[in-house]
């Protein structure tokens, strides 16, 4: 029963991610297809390492196996078909500890915010009509600028005919951020 729960109220936040995201000119994938399918094959719960939405709309979320915490897996998703496990190779791997630190709960990622994060991140970059070029989200930074913070962070690339910039958010939609090039 509360896996149903917990499956229901995640399709609701995803349904209602799929209702705003249609509103804006970035090919937003169909989420939720993709995590009632990635639920259906490795249960609940889903503890994210890393996601990454390119400009295409496809999908890579790392997230660790439940079953052996020591590991995380790759799974893709592209037009409705999802690739994976995909094992992750680390440089380095952390322990047990470390992953079990740097993973986020899937329920608690309000994926509805993202159109209003992008139309943020165009406003703080003075690029109204910046592209978005990707979408990540992982827990700091990986490449250092916000790891004294350890929260979850997004951050949204834009590019456009002479700039380019991230902007760096943290669950609640909150701007830690803003880099223009």
């Amino acid at each position: 029963m509360a896996k149903h729960r917990w499956v229901v109220g995640l399709l609701f936040i995803v349904l209602s991610f799929g209702a705003a995201a249609a509103e804006t000119d970035f090919p937003w994938p169909n989420l939720t297809d993709f995590l009632s399918q990635l639920i259906k094959r490795i249960g609940s719960p889903v503890k994210v390492y890393k996601l990454k939405i390119d400009s295409h709309g496809e999908v890579d979320l790392w997230i660790q196996d439940q079953d052996r915490r020591d590991l995380i897996d790759s799974y893709e998703y592209d037009h409705g078909k999802i690739n994976g496990p995909i094992p992750v190779k680390f440089d380095h791997y952390p322990t047990v500890d470390a992953l079990d630190y740097h993973v986020i709960e899937l329920t608690t990622i309000d994926f509805p915010r993202l159109p209003a994060m992008l139309d943020s991140a165009r406003e703080k970059l003075n690029l109204p009509d910046g592209r978005l070029s990707s979408i990540e989200l992982e827990r700091g930074d990986s490449r250092g600028k916000h790891h004294q913070t350890n929260i979850p962070i997004w951050t949204l690339w834009l590019d456009a005919a002479r700039h380019d910039g991230h902007v760096s958010f943290d669950l609640q939609g909150r701007v830690l951020h803003v880099d223009k090039n």
